[in-house]
């Protein structure tokens, strides 16, 4: 009896199973947002290590940052401009509170209509403030704005990796499709993603730049994204950020003076009556051998360590 009701307990699953109409396959893609631009608003807080000189300081950080994504297709490909439009960076540290603005700044990415990055372009950074200010752009946009897909769509469950092409370097992506949620408008279609990235992304910073600094940087992501199929675009996301920054600050190169030496005058002819000749036969004196000079001491490289812990959550802003 009890193998019996086994039995048909299980046809009853094959049944239902049999019954369940198959998950269906979407094709999410960035097209549907060309010639589009989404507003969002970054929220980033987290700790923060610096190392510099022989000294270790240590401070907790918040920033609100707004951010601008614009789409246009370009041919058979997309381009991402991703701006800071402004925002504040907050620092408590054991010194007090500081506060800095972000300026307006802007990066490029190229992209498959897929999302997988063919090129960067506007990397580079004048400033220790336009580098942070592109950290939070990178960050953003690799760990929630830029999701990249198969071509030949996914499936709630499916897992895949995407590369991505970061300057001379090829980076990969872990995607998974955790689940479709039904709380949203269906003509959403929403798919809830988990992304991972261990990406090196001083590639990313100017070659000059990254020379002159000794410049290496290095980030890991996880995050979740909602991503919308029908808008092609994020809708929000969260996750954390961890990010290693290493290199010498240049110091600015001098060259030294070279003290003036007086220019000897003529002899007046009553000078030269109160001083003897030589005889011939008297030897010269030889000048006396000058004491070979020290070479310069080459000036001492500060090199810097930063590590970032951080966790974000973007929002859209309409």
């Amino acid at each position: 009896m009890q193998r019996l009701v086994s039995l048909c307990f299980g046809l009853l699953l094959f049944g239902i199973a049999i019954a369940q109409p198959p998950t269906p396959v979407l094709t999410p893609s960035y097209r549907p947002a060309s010639g589009q631009t989404f507003p969002y608003r970054l929220l980033v807080n987290g700790e923060v290590q610096m190392e510099t000189g022989g000294m270790v300081g240590s401070a907790h950080f918040a920033a609100t940052v707004d951010l601008e994504q614009r789409w246009r297709q370009e041919s058979s490909r997309m381009r991402c401009d991703l701006t800071i439009k402004g925002g504040t960076l907050r620092v408590f540290s054991s010194v007090g509170e500081q506060r800095q603005k972000l300026g307006r700044t802007t990066v490029t990415f190229l992209t498959t209509p897929n999302g997988e990055i063919l090129d960067v372009i506007g990397g580079g950074a004048r400033s220790i403030e336009e580098l942070v200010a592109n950290f939070d752009l990178m960050a953003a946009g690799l760990a929630a704005l830029l999701v990249p897909f198969p071509k030949e769509g996914v499936r709630v469950g499916d897992a895949w990796q995407a590369a991505h092409q970061l300057g001379a370097t090829i980076t990969l992506a872990t995607v998974q499709c955790v689940e479709q949620p039904s709380n949203l408008l269906p003509r959403q279609q929403p798919l809830k993603l988990r992304l991972r990235y261990l990406l090196p992304i001083d590639a990313l910073i100017d070659p000059s730049l990254r020379t002159q600094w000794n410049f290496t940087a290095r980030y890991n992501a996880e995050s979740e994204v909602l991503f919308s199929v029908v808008e092609g675009r994020t809708l929000s996301a969260s996750g954390t950020i961890k990010l290693e920054v290493s290199g010498r600050i240049p110091l600015p190169t001098t060259q030294p003076s070279q003290p003036s030496q007086p220019q000897g005058e003529p002899a007046t002819p009553d000078q030269e009556s109160t001083h003897p000749q030589e005889s011939p036969n008297q030897p010269s004196q030889e000048p006396a051998e000058k004491a070979p000079e020290p070479s310069p001491t080459p000036p001492t490289v500060p090199a810097f360590r930063l590590l970032v812990d951080a966790r974000f959550d973007l929002l859209s802003a309409r």
